[in-house]
């Protein structure tokens, strides 16, 4: 049953076209291709996740063609899309098991595997969940394919996965000898840290900035700073209380969520000036932590100098989001 198309319409634009409409089971079929005017007027958001049929319709007689936007938004097939990132994914849980006992002998590839499967399916949760916003920033356009841009992210997911497969286990190489093994944990997440630039060139270039891509950025960025602070806390790198800088992040999306759940406003928070700079300096030197140049006792102390900034830019956002409730009370 396709869906009535004049649902979103203004009356003043749907009365022309209602003449050549057939009413039937109550939906309405044009047997016209609706201008361009027409279709900036609904929600091909909305329609991309209708079912609609794309081929031609026959009805008495009449051939109705789909509207060719209602057709470019049917080519996503965001089901398939989410099944290749699966493949990636598992291909890369598999790779990583079976070559770890040759490169890293000290780490058991079970272990890993279950450490990175997880990391890995939260990813494809985040995806699946979002897939319908995978939409142009700036107009809104439906996208027919998720785009190099969010392919990097996606990625740069996976290297986070293979990171945190390296959790509660002994630092690579440490035991046995192998120095150059010790690199492995910060080289993955330097580059993964390093494609987070890359992503975001790659889309302005394409013209694909999608929301979904917006998405994931954030909270790709988020969770591998969580993943490196654990990682380098159980190397012994950092003091146990730089987790707060890992989950600074998640306690203020949680307490947000509690205060909407609550009934109390919150207030938009918008990008600070010069947040993507201490993001960036928290996972350079997050980087550089987890390659064994320095020695803990100087890690320790460069430690306070970069969670101090950090975290005071989440405690100004979280003034941003009670900016309402303190006016209120003002008045």
């Amino acid at each position: 049953m396709a869906p009535n198309f004049y649902n979103s319409l203004t009356p003043t634009i749907v009365e022309p076209y209602r003449k050549d409409a057939i009413k039937k089971g109550g939906h309405f079929y044009a047997p016209v291709i609706f201008d361009k005017r027409i279709c900036g007027l609904y929600d091909r958001q909305q329609v991309a996740r209708q079912r609609i049929h794309p081929s031609p319709v026959n009805i008495f007689g009449l051939r109705l063609e789909p509207d060719s936007m209602i057709e470019h938004a049917l080519h996503f097939k965001p089901f398939r899309q989410w099944v290749y990132a699966l493949s990636m994914n598992v291909a890369v849980v598999v790779a990583g098991s079976v070559m770890l006992p040759y490169g890293c002998p000290s780490i058991s590839p079970s272990q890993w595997g279950i450490q990175a499967g997880l990391i890995n399916a939260y990813i494809l949760y985040l995806l699946l969940r979002n897939l319908r916003l995978n939409t142009r920033s700036d107009d809104r356009t439906s996208l027919s394919s998720l785009g190099p841009a969010n392919w990097i992210t996606l990625s740069r997911g996976s290297l986070i996965a293979v990171l945190a497969g390296f959790l509660l286990q002994p630092w690579p190489g440490r035991s046995s000898g192998f120095g150059s093994v010790m690199w492995i944990p910060g080289i993955i997440y330097i580059v993964a840290s390093a494609a987070d630039f890359f992503d975001g060139w790659v889309a302005r270039v394409t013209a694909r900035e999608t929301l979904l891509g917006e998405l994931l950025d954030t909270r790709i960025d988020a969770l591998g700073i969580l993943v490196a602070c654990l990682l380098a806390i159980n190397y012994g790198q950092l003091p146990f209380f730089y987790v707060s800088a890992g989950l600074a992040y998640y306690t203020v999306r949680f307490a947000v969520w509690l205060r909407r759940k609550t009934g109390r406003p919150c207030s938009e928070v918008k990008r600070r000036r010069g947040a993507k700079l201490l993001a960036g300096a928290q996972m350079a030197f997050l980087g550089i932590v987890l390659v064994p140049l320095l020695s803990p006792s100087v890690t320790r102390i460069a430690a306070v100098f970069f969670l101090i900034p950090f975290l005071a830019g989440f405690i100004a956002d979280w003034q941003v989001v009670c900016r309402h409730e303190k006016f209120a009370q003002i008045n």
